[in-house]
């Protein structure tokens, strides 16, 4: 059985509320809900359990560096224990009062123990 929309609904909610003080916000694309999160490529499929824990050991370890990331930096999230590659950007704006909002966009999910990101900044967790 695979991860369902709800729970990741769910996920970014908690992940939301947890940094809505850093004016961070997590997001999954529609391609990493819908065409990779429950791709069958995916041996053994990726839990719900695990995407939780791979987000709770990014923003443990790498807030700080997160938070310096600037508009349109991309990076890989790469979980060392499952194989789990987590390709992500930022989409930096401003509210009405000029302060700077973070959105960290998982682009896509896979597990893959040979996965090349393109991307020169990565996070291991």
């Amino acid at each position: 059985m695979g991860i369902s929309i709800n729970e990741i609904s769910v996920l970014e909610a908690v992940l939301n509320e947890k940094f809505s003080k850093e004016r961070l916000r997590f997001k999954m694309s529609v391609h990493f809900v819908k065409d990779r999160m429950n791709d069958p490529r995916n041996t053994p499929a990726i839990t719900i359990t695990e995407l939780q824990g791979i987000f709770n050991r990014l923003t443990t370890v790498y807030l700080s560096q997160l938070m310096r990331l600037e508009h349109n930096d991309s990076f890989n999230v790469r979980c060392t224990k499952s194989d789990i590659n987590i390709p992500c950007a930022i989409s930096k704006t401003k509210d009405s009062t000029g302060k700077d909002n973070r959105d960290v966009i998982a682009i896509t999910v896979m597990r893959k123990a040979n996965f090349v990101s393109k991307d020169p900044i990565e996070f291991k967790v």
